[in-house]
Parts: C-alpha cells; structure tokens; sequence
C-alpha cells in the first residue's frame, strides 16, 4: 500500500474508532436521555467513514488496473444497502425477539431466524458469561477516550467496575511519559 494511501486509511480507522467509542459511552444509563440520537448519528458517521476509506482503497485499485467486476466482488457490493430505505421486516423482526413479543408467522423461515437471533442477543446479554474479547475491546476503546479527554476518573461514573478497572489499565499503559529528570 503507498505511504500516503496507508496514512488516509489509519486516520479514517482513527476516527472510525472513536465514533465507535461514542455509541458504546451513549449506551450508558447516565447518559440515557440523549442514546437514541446520539447512537444512530456516531454508528453511521463510523460506518460513512469506513466508507470513506473503502473507496479510497477502491479508486487506488481502479487506478493500477484491477478490473471493475473484481472490484465490485471485493467491496462486496451484493451487500449493500442503503440507510435510507430505513430498517427492513429483517430488522424488525430481530428486535422483536429482543424484546421478546410478538411471535413471527410460522410459516416464515426468515422471520423466525432473525426473530431467534434476536432472542440470542436479550439471552446472551443477560444470562451468559461476559465474552471476554468484547470486554477487552470495550475496555480498550474507554481507555484511549479517556485518555485522550484527561478523564481517566470519570470511568468510574457509567461503566461497569470491572471494565472501568480495565479501561483505567488501559488509560495507564496509553499515558505520556515524563522525561527524565537529571
């Protein structure tokens, strides 16, 4: 990859992940009165920005000769869909097995998987052991916030002991250090 391109594609994943940062922090409960707004704009300005980066990638390729039907395969354009169509029955279906009601038809196959997917993620929320993995990335993205806003303390107020304990961990290993004294 050239330099400059390497360089565009790490800020755009810079700012991918602090928008990522912001959906998780506005899933907080002191933070409730503003999570609906405030999660859908940081998770589309996170998937726009991954956008941004793809395409930059894309135009590269275009440039050096990769063929247009290659390219369309690797940016996956079958499984695109556009935000503004709004959610689809897929995804409604989904949240009504989250919320638990109402039951899909029987005799619709789809509903019901994404209905049972649903199920998984209010099961998996509330009854099984925390994903180790999904911790540490939570953890990792409060830290770098954290320290990046000076606000190590504030962790302590809307996250979990547990993950704030790690993400002060993380703000820790992420902190400038002081040059030596002679």
């Amino acid at each position: 990859m050239p330099e400059p391109l390497r360089q565009a594609v790490h800020q755009l994943v810079s700012e991918v992940v602090m928008n990522c940062q912001e959906v998780l922090r506005y899933t907080e409960p002191d933070l409730a009165r503003d999570w609906k707004r405030m999660t859908l704009i940081r998770a589309t300005d996170a998937s726009d920005t991954m956008d941004t980066a793809s395409m930059l990638i894309a135009a590269y390729c275009q440039r050096t000769g990769m063929a247009l039907d290659t390219l369309a395969s690797y940016l996956q354009t079958r499984q695109q869909r556009s935000r503004a169509a709004g959610p689809r029955d897929s995804d409604r279906h989904e949240v009504d097995g989250m919320l638990g009601t109402p039951l899909p038809p029987e005799d619709d196959q789809d509903a019901k998987m994404r209905f049972s997917m649903g199920q998984g993620y209010a099961e998996d929320g509330l009854m099984s052991e925390p994903d180790e993995q999904r911790l540490f990335t939570e953890a990792c993205l409060h830290g770098l916030r954290a320290r990046l806003c000076d606000d190590v303390d504030a962790l302590d107020s809307y996250l979990p002991p547990h993950v704030a304990a790690l993400a002060r961990k993380i703000a820790s290993v992420l902190e400038e250090p002081q040059p030596a004294t002679v």
